[in-house]
């Protein structure tokens, strides 16, 4: 059996700018290249510019195998038996961009239990991974730490770093030796000015996973094909709001379904003596504005942007074309606003405050 890629580098970077050195680490990455590992390969590649950075051979071989199919110079099959994989983003990209790209991600190498990603801290990067396993963390409100998720080679995680610091939602702990690809959004907007179709191809990739990842699995939404979800994500709109934005006003007629995907959301509730009730704040995840567009009523609450939030939108006509016509969906967001209802009904016949806990509004 072969020693693990990480070894592998291990051992050529050893021999330092030798062309021995060189001459393995190009093998090597032209090997991976043709038998349709574009990320490993693409590792291999990082490892000998940094022994080489004037080098290009391998980095133009990389884009002619896996550049977009039909921009200038790609070659790489794009059907049939013989096809290659694509390689997530890098393939979106015509050939010049795609070198580029290769030549500002970052080569990472972590031991088993070190953190890629800390919950809490500055989101400044994504990672891919070449090789090895991590595990997805998050504290709960109670203060313990759950395992949300395991990922492993070919995975992609952080891109909302992509677009934005906020936080990190969740740590991500090596389990085993990783190797894994680093994408700094600071890179990627220093070839974005040079390469417009970069910035534009971050976007959309990060559009896309957010929708996927939020699609899938989300209770309103999970029970849907993969056909389905896929056609429900090309007419949801990815909007970015900044702290004190209202989404939706009390009183007013909703015209949109919103999917919170990072930062804080809170409803208020406006009392006929003007005195403001704040129910429990709408976090990643969470759906609002469906009790306007099904039930056909004005909005119950305001709900206001606590921090930078990212968030999809279905505009009124888009839902009424699309979800309407989906019964299962339509009848979950249907119990959901029928359950909110009731609840803040229940609240503010209490009079009781509202505490972090309650059903969220």
């Amino acid at each position: 059996m072969s020693d693990p890629l990480h070894v592998r580098i291990e051992q050529f970077q050893a021999l330092g700018r030798t062309p021995e050195a060189l001459a393995t680490a190009e093998a090597l990455a032209t090997e991976l290249a043709r038998q349709g590992q574009p990320l490993r390969a693409i590792a291999v590649c990082r490892a000998l510019l940094q022994l080489e950075p004037a080098h290009t051979r391998t980095p133009q071989l990389l884009a002619d195998l896996y550049a977009k199919p039909g921009a200038p110079g790609a070659t790489s099959p794009a059907t049939g038996a013989g096809a290659l994989p694509r390689a997530p983003l890098f393939s979106e990209l015509g050939r010049e961009p795609f070198m580029a790209l290769v030549g500002v991600v970052e080569l990472r190498a972590f031991a088993p239990g070190q953190h890629l990603i800390t919950e809490g801290d500055p989101g400044r990067s994504s990672f891919a991974i070449v090789e090895g396993k991590v595990d997805v963390l998050r504290k709960m409100d109670g203060g313990e730490l759950r395992t949300l998720s395991s990922l492993k080679e070919g995975d992609f995680f952080g891109e909302i770093a992509l677009v934005s610091e906020s936080p990190r939602l969740a740590s991500v702990v090596a389990t085993q030796h990783v190797l894994a690809l680093e994408l700094h959004r600071t890179r990627v907007e220093r070839i974005s000015f040079r390469y417009h179709a970069v910035g534009d191809t971050v976007q959309a990739f990060y559009r896309e996973r957010m929708l996927a990842n939020v699609l899938r699995s989300h209770p309103v939404f999970s029970a849907l094909a993969p056909a389905q979800r896929e056609a429900l994500a090309h007419i949801f709109e990815l909007r970015t709001v900044e702290a004190g934005h209202v989404l939706i006003e009390q009183g007013q007629r909703g015209d949109a379904l919103y999917l919170l995907l990072s930062g804080t959301c809170t409803p208020l509730f406006r009392r006929p003596d003007g005195q403001q009730t704040a129910f429990p704040p709408l976090r990643e995840g969470d759906v609002f504005g469906e009790i306007s567009l099904l039930l056909g009523q004005p909005a119950t609450a305001t709900v206001r942007a606590e921090s930078s939030c990212h968030m999809l939108r279905l505009g009124r006509e888009a839902f009424e074309q699309y979800l309407s016509g989906q019964p299962g969906i339509r009848a979950a967001l249907m119990r959901l606003g029928t359950e909110r209802l009731l609840h803040i009904s229940k609240l503010l016949a209490s009079g009781r405050a509202v505490h972090e806990g309650d059903s969220r509004v």
